[in-house]
């Protein structure tokens, strides 16, 4: 039988093994490939306080674990993104909604809360709508108010109705008043709900 040259098994172990599928990344190997970024960036974070399982990100398709250290001394949260697919770890860009587990009590600095304003954030738009309509969208709105409520964003959705009984879902209205400007909104919203065009109106204007 003839030998098998050196090179040629090279090449038909590196191919077999290109066929193996990757094993899923652990808790224990994300929290280390965040840990070497650490070094890499030079900082000093310490231990990883929680570790998230990868989830789909909107924005670019990936799915990404999100490892989170004690915050900063000014309450900015300081976390770390793996790629599940490739390992590869990144600091976040700017904009990232920061995932809460969802049994989370948000602290000081994780929910996104706009201060009292005169704006409010409308979703849908203003339509007139029948019976069966409006309890879609009502649906909607507690759908809404769940997944934020549990996601860092204090939930602040309703179904508010203007003249000639037309409605739209919207953010930030309290009843007798809205909320300032806060783009923070605007980011949480469009990276988790399928309303990616959200616009903002001045209750104040006529």
């Amino acid at each position: 039988m003839r030998a098998v040259p050196t090179a040629a098994l090279a090449a038909i172990l590196l191919a077999l093994g290109a066929c193996e599928a990757r094993a899923p990344l652990t808790q224990g190997e994300v929290t280390g490939i965040a840990d070497h970024l650490q070094l890499r960036e030079n900082l000093s974070w310490g231990e990883a306080s929680e570790v998230l399982l990868a989830a789909p990100n909107p924005a670019d398709g990936k799915a990404w674990w999100q490892v989170r250290y004690h915050d900063a001394p000014d309450g900015a949260a300081r976390v770390i993104l793996v790629d599940d697919a490739s390992g590869w770890a990144r600091l976040p860009l700017p904009g990232y909604v920061l995932r809460l587990t969802p049994n989370a009590k948000p602290g000081v600095s994780a929910p996104v809360a706009a201060a009292e304003g005169t704006f409010v954030l409308v979703l849908t738009p203003v339509e007139a709508v029948d019976q069966t309509r409006r309890t879609v969208l009502e649906r909607e709105v507690v759908r809404l108010n769940a997944l934020s409520g549990g996601n860092g964003l204090v939930p602040l959705f309703s179904l508010r109705r203007g003249r000639d009984d037309v409605v739209s879902i919207v953010y930030g209205w309290q009843g007798d008043q809205g909320i300032a400007k806060d783009e923070r909104v605007v980011a949480w919203i469009t990276a988790r709900t399928p309303y990616h065009t959200p616009r903002w109106i001045d209750l104040t204007t006529p």
